[in-house]
C-alpha cells in the first residue's frame, strides 16, 4: 500500500457499505482528489473499484459507519510485512484488514478491539471485543538487519526456502525471486547460507525498491499479479503502467468473480427486480381503485363523515386522510376529494408505475446492447496478436523502419542489449532520464533524414520534456559501436544508462508533437503512436500534444475517434498529461 499511501492519508471516509459477506466498499473524500470509491475484498485484496451498494446498509456496516465515518485517515501501513494492513484515523481508532485465508477485519480503538467480523482464538492469539488486538506474525524482514537474518537462518533445520518463506515471513513466491536473484540454490540447507545473508537483504531491498515504480507484472500460469518483477518465472504474460490495475485484471479471472457481477449485469439484474416490484405495485394500485369504483356510496359517506368530523375509524387530519378497510386490507383515503377521484389517482399510479415498467425492460435492452458491443470489443482484443516490439514505446516511420523506445529504466537496458545490432542507430534525447530508442535498420539501407528526425521528435516526445511542457527540444544518434556500459575509472553507469563515445550527430528544433491512429501491421490493424509524418495521408490519426488533460479521459476519447481500446490507447500516451491539438497544432 506504500505506492497509493498518499491518496488515502488526509482523506475522510464518508460511507462504507456491505456488498458481499466479504467485501467492503468504503467512500472516500479529500479536497483535490474528490471521491474515491475502495472496494475491500477480505479474499481478494484492496482494489480502487466501484461496485454496487445496498440500498439499506447491514448491521456490520452500520456498526463501521459508527466507528469510521467522517474521521480522517492518518496513517496505513502493512504490519511485519505480512498481509494486513492497518488504517489509522485521527481520532486513534484504526481499521485492521487480515487478507489471508477467508479474511477479517477488525476495528480497535488504540489498541483494543470494539469490533471484529470474525471472533477468533488461538493458541498465541484471541480476536475478540474487549481484547487487545496482535498481529499474526512478529517478525518484518523489511526491517531486519543482515545479522538478524543471519541468526535466524543459521538455526532453521529446514532448507533456505522454507526458512525465507516462513521463517522470515517472506512468503513463497517473493522467497524464490530472492534466492533465484541472488544465485542461491532454494533447496540448499539454511545454515549454509547463512553467510550470504546480506545478499538476501540486499536483493530484498532490490525489489521493494522495485514495488514503489507503481507496475503490476502477471503470471498466466501463477495465476499472480506482483508489483515487482519474478524474473524466476520467466517473462510475465502481461505488463500494467499500474498496479491497481493489474490487480483488477486478476480479480476478473478469479473463479469467485461471481462476488462481483460486472456493472452491467448488476444494472440488468437491478431492473429486473425493480420490474417485478413495480408491477407489483401496479396491479395493487389498480385493484385498490376498482375496489374503491365498486363502493362509491360506501367510500363517499365515510368522506362525508370525515369533513363533519364524526368519522369513527383512523383519521389523520394532518394528511387529510382516512383509512378504509377494504376485504381486510387498509386503504388510504384523501377526503377531501370524492370517492371517485380517489379511483381514479390509485388508478392514475398504476399508470404510473407501468410506464416505469416500460422505461426499467429499455433500460435492459440498452445494457443488453451494450454488453454485446464490449463482448465483441473483448474478443477482438482477445484475438489480436501482439507483436514483440509491443513491450516498448514504437513506432514505423514514414520509409518503413521499426523504432523501439524502452519504458523506463530496466527496458532501457534490455532494449540495448538484446536489440541494438550492428547497422542499427541509437538515438537519445538530448537530456537526463530519455529512453533508449533504436532504429532497427539491420539488413536493410541505412535511414534517411527523414526516419532520423522522426526517431530523434519521438525519443525527445517520450521524454521529461513532455511532461514539463516543453515546446522543442534536441536529440543526437550514434552507431551501436559508439554505445557502451564500461564506464572510466571511478565512473558508475546506473541500469538504464549507457555511455555514449566519439562524435554525436544532433538533430534540433524537434517539435514535441504525436500522433495516434491504427497502423496495419501485418495485415492486423493496432494502435500506433508516433510523428504525424510518420501515417500516411490515408491514415486518419489523432495529433496530440504536451498538456494537462488525465489520461485515463484523454485515452477514451482518442479511442472512440480512431476506434481503438481505451486501455491500448492509455499504454501509448507519453509520459504525464496532454492534450489533442487541431490541424494547426493548437489545443482544442
Amino acid at each position: 500500500m506504500n505506492i497509493y499511501r498518499d491518496r488515502f492519508v488526509g482523506s475522510f471516509v464518508k460511507k462504507v457499505y456491505q456488498v458481499g459477506p466479504d467485501d467492503f466498499m468504503v467512500q472516500i473524500y479529500r479536497s483535490d482528489i474528490k471521491r474515491m470509491d475502495v472496494l475491500i475484498s477480505l479474499k481478494h485484496g484492496i482494489f480502487f473499484k466501484t461496485v454496487e451498494t445496498p440500498e439499506t446498509a447491514t448491521q456490520t456496516a452500520m456498526v463501521l459507519r459508527k466507528t469510521i465515518s467522517d474521521r480522517r485517515i492518518v496513517g496505513i501501513r502493512q504490519i511485519n510485512f505480512d498481509r494486513v494492513v492497518e488504517f489509522t484515523f485521527h481520532t486513534g481508532q484504526k481499521l485492521i484488514l487480515e487478507l489471508f485465508r477467508e479474511g477479517n477485519l477488525i476495528a480497535t480503538d488504540g489498541d483494543r478491539i470494539t469490533f471484529v467480523l470474525r471472533p477468533r482464538k488461538w493458541k498465541n492469539r484471541d480476536l475478540e471485543v474487549g481484547g487487545t488486538y496482535q498481529p499474526p506474525s512478529s517478525f518484518d524482514p523489511s526491517s531486519a538487519s543482515p545479522e538478524d537474518m543471519s541468526k535466524i537462518i543459521s538455526g532453521s533445520s529446514a532448507n533456505i526456502v522454507q526458512t525465507l518463506a516462513t521463517r522470515l515471513n517472506l512468503g513463497g513466491e517473493l522467497a524464490e525471486e530472492i534466492l533465484y536473484r541472488a544465485g542461491i540454490d532454494k533447496e540448499t540447507p539454511a545454515r549454509d547460507a547463512a553467510g550470504r545473508s546480506a545478499d538476501i537483504r540486499s536483493m530484498l531491498d532490490e525489489l521493494l525498491k522495485e514495488s514503489l515504480a507503481n507496475r503490476s507484472y502477471y503470471y498466466k500460469s501463477q495465476g499472480l499479479v506482483s508489483p515487482c518483477e519474478m524474473k524466476h518465472f520467466g517473462d510475465p504474460d502481461r505488463i500494467f503502467d499500474d498496479l491497481n490495475e493489474g490487480l483488477l485484471f486478476v480479480l476478473t479471472l478469479s473463479k469467485d468473480e461471481a462476488e462481483f457481477e460486472d456493472p452491467i449485469t448488476r444494472r440488468i439484474n437491478s431492473q429486473k427486480k425493480s420490474i417485478e416490484e413495480f408491477e407489483k405495485i401496479a396491479n395493487e394500485k389498480q385493484e385498490i381503485g376498482r375496489a374503491i369504483m365498486e363502493r362509491l356510496q360506501e367510500i363517499d359517506g365515510a368522506i362525508r363523515s370525515a369533513r363533519s368530523g364524526n368519522y369513527a375509524g383512523n383519521i389523520d387530519r394532518a394528511r387529510k386522510v382516512i383509512t378504509v378497510d377494504m376485504d381486510g386490507k387498509p386503504v388510504e383515503i384523501d377526503y377531501t376529494v370524492s370517492a371517485g377521484e380517489n379511483a381514479n389517482r390509485y388508478f392514475s399510479q398504476a399508470k404510473d408505475y407501468r410506464r416505469k415498467i416500460e422505461g426499467a425492460m429499455k433500460a435492459i435492452e440498452e445494457a443488453e446492447k451494450q454488453r454485446l458491443t464490449e463482448m465483441q470489443k473483448a474478443e477482438k482484443k482477445k484475438r489480436r496478436k501482439v507483436f514483440w516490439f509491443e513491450t516498448y514505446h514504437w513506432f514505423i516511420s514514414s520509409e518503413g523502419y521499426l523504432v523501439i523506445a524502452g519504458r523506463d529504466a530496466k527496458s532501457n537496458e534490455k532494449i540495448v542489449k538484446k536489440h541494438l545490432q550492428e547497422g542499427d542507430i541509437y538515438v537519445h534525447a538530448d537530456m537526463y532520464g530519455a529512453p533508449s530508442t533504436i532504429i532497427k535498420s539491420s539488413g536493410k539501407q541505412p535511414p534517411g533524414e527523414a526516419t532520423l528526425r522522426e526517431a530523434a521528435s519521438f525519443a525527445v516526445s517520450f521524454s521529461r520534456a513532455w511532461p514539463a511542457g516543453i515546446a522543442s527540444g534536441t536529440a543526437y544518434w550514434v552507431y551501436p559501436s559508439q554505445v557502451s556500459k564500461t564506464p572510466e575509472s571511478g565512473e558508475y553507469v546506473a541500469t538504464g544508462s549507457w555511455i555514449i563515445r566519439g562524435k554525436r550527430n544532433y538533430i534540433t528544433d524537434l517539435k514535441l508533437e504525436l500522433c495516434i491512429g491504427m497502423k496495419d501491421i501485418e495485415g492486423l490493424q493496432i494502435p500506433m503512436i508516433g510523428p504525424s509524418s510518420a501515417f500516411a495521408d490515408s491514415e486518419k490519426c489523432v495529433r496530440i500534444v504536451p498538456g494537462d488533460r488525465k489520461r485515463s479521459n484523454l485515452a477514451k476519447r482518442i479511442a472512440d475517434i480512431i476506434g481503438s481500446d481505451r486501455e491500448e490507447i492509455e499504454k501509448l500516451l507519453p509520459p504525464g498529461g496532454s492534450e489533442i491539438a487541431d490541424q494547426d497544432g493548437r489545443r482544442s
